[in-house]
């Protein structure tokens, strides 16, 4: 059976009738008057503490004025509001009787409206998923599915159209980085650099040229380190050069004291080989001296040692060569 429906010019039919009100105040004029001369004999007055009755007397008297003309104020405001307030309560009224029918009518409408939202969803979904089987895992994974698709104001065609823009717009991006991918590890390798580090910085949004920038910087910085390094191993290699060559000029000037202590070599046999300077012809009661044999183990320069000779042979001593 099919719904009938009440045309909106039926309600029309139904007209209210309406008369505006008109309200007057008979000898306004005078009243108007009256009040004005009111307040202009009491305007500007000034009281002081002596005269505080008078003032309070003339404040009653202004207020029972002021109290008199808004009490009719608010007379004819309900006597006008009435048949206002009646027309609106008929309508509230018949708005309910219309609400109690409405309202379940629009929760259908609703429910049939998001149901067809939902199919449309799962509809848009499946199409996409059967177009996104063709491309790559940065495709899928980088789609996103717009949340205003499923709308009556989206027709299937504008949202394929849609997709199909942003497929081209990530194949081209995911490209891109391939590209940025390629010339940083083909940089890396040039300079003898591990790659993977740095192509990881291209996902966090630096682009090639500021990678390599970074990476021109890093080695600078690694090379200063390298410098600095072999700086600080010369130092040291420096300092332990001068070390070993005190400890030489210390061990030689040591020497050099020894050697000189032996100058006169056999200084140390003249008190015990006196007889050697004995002439055996001065006394001939004396028997010639019985040599000794002295093994001796000398050390010093070329000049000292032949000095020693020529000492030896002054003496006219026997050298025997071992």
């Amino acid at each position: 059976m099919e719904n009938e429906l009440m045309e909106t010019g039926e309600v029309e039919l139904y007209g209210v009738d309406f008369t505006p009100s008109i309200i007057t105040i008979n000898g306004y004029e005078e009243l108007e008057s009256t009040i004005k001369g009111y307040a202009d004999k009491y305007r500007g007055l000034i009281f002081e503490e002596e005269n505080i009755a008078d003032a309070k007397a003339i404040r009653a008297e202004m207020n029972n004025v002021i109290k008199s003309l808004d009490n009719k104020r608010k007379e004819v405001k309900k006597a006008y509001n009435k048949p206002l307030n009646d027309f609106e309560n008929q309508i509230k009224e018949l708005l309910n009787k219309i609400k109690e029918v409405n309202e379940p009518i629009d929760a259908g409408i609703k429910e049939v409206e998001l149901k067809q939202r939902d199919d449309k969803r799962k509809e848009i979904e499946k199409q996409i998923d059967e177009r996104l089987k063709e491309e790559s895992d940065y495709v899928k994974k980088e789609f996103s599915y717009d949340s205003r698709w499923p709308n009556k104001t989206y027709t299937m065609k504008k949202i394929a159209d849609e997709v199909e823009a942003q497929i081209t717009a990530l194949v081209a991006e995911e490209a891109q980085i391939k590209a940025n991918q390629d010339i940083i590890t083909n940089y890396c390798e040039a300079v003898s650099v591990e790659p993977h580090g740095w192509v990881s910085l291209l996902n966090t949004g630096h682009t090639a040229p500021e990678v390599m920038k970074m990476i021109d910087n890093s080695l600078k910085e690694e090379k200063a380190r390298k410098q600095a390094e072999l700086d600080r191993k010369a130092k040291l290699e420096e300092e332990l050069a001068y070390k070993t060559e005190q400890q030489r000029i210390k061990e030689e000037s040591y020497v050099e004291t020894s050697v000189k202590s032996l100058e006169d070599p056999l200084s140390f046999m003249e008190d015990d080989l006196d007889f050697l300077n004995e002439s055996p012809f001065e006394s001939p009661e004396v028997e010639q001296a019985k040599p000794y044999t002295v093994t001796l183990e000398l050390t010093g320069t070329m000049e000292q040692l032949e000095k020693l000779n020529g000492y030896i042979k002054q003496l006219g001593l026997k050298v025997t060569a071992s």
